[in-house]
C-alpha cells in the first residue's frame, strides 16, 4: 500500500476502551454547561435531538461521566409513575412513597439537597404519554439543569405544550459524523490494521454520517484484512465490496 496517512499509536493487540471523542460529545457537553450556568431567573432545560445513529446516547454517556449527572432512558411502556421511579432509583432513593405526587416530592427534595443535572434519553416516549409535565414540575421546583435527548422531531412535538416549550433554553441538533469524526472512529476501533484515510472517508460518505454504521464497516474492513493477513488497507483494496449503510435490498420483479 502507498502513502497511507494513518499510523496507529496502539499496540496491535490492544482493544479500544471508552469512546472516540466525537463532535456530538462536545456539542452536548456545551449544551449541558449552558443550562447549568444559566441564571436563577432563566430556564434551564436543553434539548439534544437528531436522527437515529448519530451517537446521541454515547454523547449522553460522556456528559454523564463528566458532570456526575443523573441519567435515565425512557421506554415506550413507561407510565408517569415509571418515570418517577426511574429518576428516584438513579438518585439513590430506596424507600419510595406510595403515591406519585409524594415520589415527586422525594425527588425534588433530594435534588434541592444535592443538585445534579438530569439527563433524560428517548424523551419522545414521554412526549407521547404527556409525562413532560412531570419534567416541568421538577424543573420549576429545583435549580437543576434538565437535558432531554430525542429524535429529530422532538422540538416540534414539545411545542404542543406551551408552558413546557417556553422553559427550553437551548435546542442543539446532533450532527452527522464528519470526516474528522470518521478518522477518530478509525483510530479508536481499528487497532490491529492500518486503515487509510480514503477508506474511512468512503465509509463516512456512504453511511451518511451515521456513526454506528461507520463503525460497523470499519470493523468489517479490519476483520477482512486480518483474514487476508494484511496489516494495512485502503479504498483500492476495498474495491467493490458492499458497504453496510442501512439500505434495504430491493427485490425486482422478473420480466415476463
Amino acid at each position: 500500500m502507498n502513502d497511507l496517512a494513518y499510523q496507529p499509536q496502539l499496540d496491535l493487540g490492544e482493544r479500544p476502551r471508552g469512546h472516540a471523542p466525537l463532535t456530538n460529545m462536545s456539542l452536548f457537553l456545551r449544551t449541558a454547561i449552558e443550562c447549568q450556568e444559566a441564571g436563577a431567573d432563566s430556564p434551564r432545560m436543553g434539548l439534544f435531538y437528531g436522527y437515529s445513529g448519530y451517537g446521541k446516547t454515547i454523547a449522553a454517556s460522556f456528559v454523564t461521566a463528566r458532570t456526575g449527572a443523573v441519567y435515565v432512558a425512557a421506554q415506550s411502556v413507561w407510565s408517569q409513575r415509571s418515570l418517577l421511579e426511574a429518576i428516584a432509583e438513579e438518585l439513590g432513593i430506596t424507600r419510595l412513597e406510595k403515591t406519585a405526587p409524594k415520589i415527586l416530592r422525594q425527588i425534588v427534595d433530594q435534588l434541592n439537597h444535592e443538585p445534579r443535572t438530569l439527563i433524560i434519553d428517548e424523551t419522545d416516549h414521554l412526549v407521547n404519554k404527556r409525562s413532560v409535565e412531570i419534567i416541568r414540575d421538577i424543573h420549576d421546583s429545583t435549580q437543576i439543569a434538565i437535558l432531554m435527548i430525542g429524535e429529530e422531531a422532538l422540538p416540534a412535538k414539545l411545542k404542543e405544550w406551551e408552558r413546557f416549550d417556553n422553559r427550553i433554553l437551548i435546542a442543539t441538533p446532533a450532527q452527522p459524523a464528519s470526516i474528522a469524526d470518521a478518522y477518530k472512529l478509525r483510530d479508536h476501533y481499528c487497532t490491529r490494521v492500518r486503515v487509510a484515510d480514503d477508506l474511512a472517508e468512503l465509509f463516512q460518505a456512504r453511511c451518511n454520517g451515521i456513526t454506528r454504521r461507520i463503525v460497523t464497516n470499519l470493523r468489517a474492513a479490519q476483520r477482512a484484512a486480518a483474514e487476508e493477513g494484511l496489516s494495512e488497507v485502503n479504498r483500492e483494496w476495498w474495491g467493490n465490496r458492499s458497504i453496510l449503510n442501512g439500505d434495504l435490498p430491493v427485490r425486482r420483479k422478473a420480466v415476463a
